[in-house]
């Protein structure tokens, strides 16, 4: 049986460890190399293809025109159209007597198949001697070219029959041209190629290599920040540099890096207020279910003040919890939504909050009422805002739930004619757990505008005050007409 202390360590995934040869770069610079050497060994083949192809040519145009002028001398070695003197025996010896061949040729005539004579030249290599090769020769009915090896290398022949009238005997003329020396300076020349084409390898293997690391750069950076990022410390970007694959990559991947560290900032900060802010209520309800007393008068009020507490926990649990998913990036839900309707639901809903003199402010605009948003988080700040309002106006007090359609954004509002705001607690009441001073009361945990504040931001627009002490308070929510939703976070539109 095997034990936990045998098994194999398992190996991170991205961890060092990993082969040189397996990296991006050296892959990207092997590829690199395999298509140069295979472009130029298609180059090489093709050059030695159509330089061979065109001595090939080059060599039949030079046996025709032989074989025109052997035609030529038996037509006036016959004397126009009458039979050659002699026979074919005569005629070959005529010819080989009249005939120079070129340096790297010789002229073999047969008769009846076998060899008769051959040109006085001494050449590179007896053909004649060559049984195989005389042999096809022999056998030939027309013109045929043909290629041999001698002992002097390769050969290029052509074998035509020659047939005298009055004469039984068929002879054969064959045309060979050593052709090897040039076949030699073509494989120099292609092998000169070759090591040339090896140093241009070894070259671009250089540069590639430096261009590689170039390339791949920031895909190190990439991986060295993914292996430095934990909780604690999310604070490291990629510099983008390029607009291309690799900087859009390094794009991505620091906005991936912002979302986590928004949401790693919502976790802290939800567990800090979570700490914070339920420490003092659970330490009354353990110290009052401690002192518990017996008396039944003291024990119900003992068991008011825990009930009390608990619902206070339990509501400050709730606007928690709607805080930390106000400021997620997968918080909207957007949809085409009616101004004018969404104004009147908050409207009816604020007016149960309490008793107010509840006033609707909105004129209708058919031409502009229509914008793309959350609903349900739009009314959850609307509701926020009117019961702030509630709280801080007295029994009768007028509050005005009110919107329009602007320029390039749907204004919002809350205006009460509570005590009002001071100049200085202006902006620091939209933070957690803070409260105006006495000009609007002390009621609450300090979570409901800090709550609208997030919503605002979430679909990219903000919320305001205008007031001042003894005149009431406007709460103004400006949002854009469009708010989209994309790749789980959410864009300007």
């Amino acid at each position: 049986m095997r034990t936990a202390e045998s098994a194999p360590p398992k190996q991170a995934v991205g961890t060092p460890g990993r082969h040189p040869l397996r990296s991006i770069r050296a892959r990207l610079l092997g590829r690199m190399l395999v298509l140069v050497g295979l472009t130029l060994a298609s180059l090489t083949g093709a050059e030695s293809f159509i330089l061979t192809a065109r001595l090939n040519e080059r060599v039949d145009r030079e046996l025709a025109h032989d074989i025109e002028a052997f035609r030529s001398f038996a037509t006036d070695t016959a004397g126009g159209s009458g039979p050659a003197p002699g026979g074919v025996r005569a005629l070959f010896v005529s010819y080989l007597k009249s005939y120079l061949p070129e340096h790297g040729q010789t002229l073999i005539t047969l008769v009846d198949g076998a060899p008769y004579r051959r040109s006085a030249e001494e050449p590179p290599a007896r053909l004649d001697t060559d049984h195989a090769l005389m042999g096809r020769a022999a056998g030939v009915r027309s013109p045929s070219y043909g290629d041999a090896q001698s002992p002097a290398g390769s050969v290029r022949y052509v074998a035509v029959p020659v047939v005298v009238a009055g004469d039984r005997a068929r002879g054969v003329l064959v045309i060979a041209t050593f052709t090897q020396q040039e076949r030699d300076h073509i494989n120099e020349s292609i092998r000169t190629q070759t090591y040339l084409g090896l140093g241009a390898m070894l070259l671009s293997a250089c540069v590639g290599w430096i261009f590689a690391s170039r390339i791949v750069a920031p895909l190190r950076v990439l991986r060295d920040t993914a292996r430095s990022i934990h909780e604690s410390d999310i604070t490291r970007r990629i510099p983008v540099e390029d607009r291309d694959e690799i900087g859009q990559l390094a794009s991505t991947f620091n906005d991936m890096l912002d979302h986590l560290d928004d949401a790693f900032s919502t976790k802290r900060q939800f567990m800090n207020d979570v700490g914070h802010e339920l420490r003092t209520p659970i330490t009354i309800v353990l110290s009052q279910l401690e002192a518990l007393p017996d008396d039944p008068a003291d024990r119900a009020q003992t068991v008011a003040v825990i009930t009390d507490e608990l619902h206070r926990m339990h509501r400050m649990a709730e606007e928690l919890l709607m805080l930390a998913k106000a400021r997620r990036p997968d918080a909207l839900r957007p949809e085409d939504l009616s101004l004018s309707e969404l104004i009147e639901e908050v409207y009816v809903k604020a007016a149960a909050l309490a008793e107010r003199r509840w006033l609707l402010d909105f004129v209708e605009d058919p031409h502009r009422d229509t914008l793309h948003a959350d609903r349900q988080l739009l009314t959850q700040a609307m509701i926020q805002l009117a019961q702030n309002a509630a709280q801080h106006t007295e029994e009768h007090g007028r509050i005005w739930i009110g919107g329009r359609a602007g320029a390039d954004r749907v204004q919002l509002w809350v205006k009460d004619t509570g005590p009002g705001i001071r100049h200085a607690d202006q902006q620091r009441i939209f933070e957690r757990f803070t409260r105006a001073e006495e000009s609007r009361g002390r009621t609450g945990a300090g979570l409901g505008l800090a709550i609208v504040k997030a919503i605002a931001e979430a679909h990219h627009g903000e919320v305001q005050v205008d007031s001042s002490p003894g005149r009431g308070a406007t709460f103004t929510l400006r949002i854009p007409y469009v708010t989209h939703a994309l790749n789980g976070g959410l864009r300007k539109p």
